[in-house]
């Protein structure tokens, strides 16, 4: 059973608050905006308790992608399977001049 991280967490989050903001924008007869959207998000669901360290810092990041999602046009039940889809950063340490590898 795989294990659930913070990142998980605040995409599961950020799915449900979706969901709840386009219904709320489609009874107000409101158009959904990405920046909007951000704001009510990051204001309203935040899952995690205090606003500090690593889940906070992770919550950051996946609000950061709110407004480049709903500029796609997709339903806000597909974020979970959007947010997966991308690609993910690499990992990269620091190498320094004539230092050996050690494999």
């Amino acid at each position: 059973m795989k294990r659930t991280t913070w990142r998980d967490k605040a995409i599961y989050s950020i799915a449900d608050a979706l969901l709840e903001y386009e219904a709320q924008c489609l009874l107000m007869g409101e158009a959904i905006e990405g920046k909007a959207a951000k704001k009510w998000i990051s204001r309203e669901r935040f899952p995690f308790g205090f606003r500090k360290y690593t889940p906070y810092r992770t919550w950051l990041q996946e609000v950061a992608k709110i407004p480049h999602f709903i500029s796609t046009g997709w339903p806000a039940e597909t974020y979970p399977g959007w947010r997966s889809g991308l690609p993910k950063r690499p990992r990269k340490c620091p190498v320094s001049e004539g230092q050996l590898s050690l494999f």
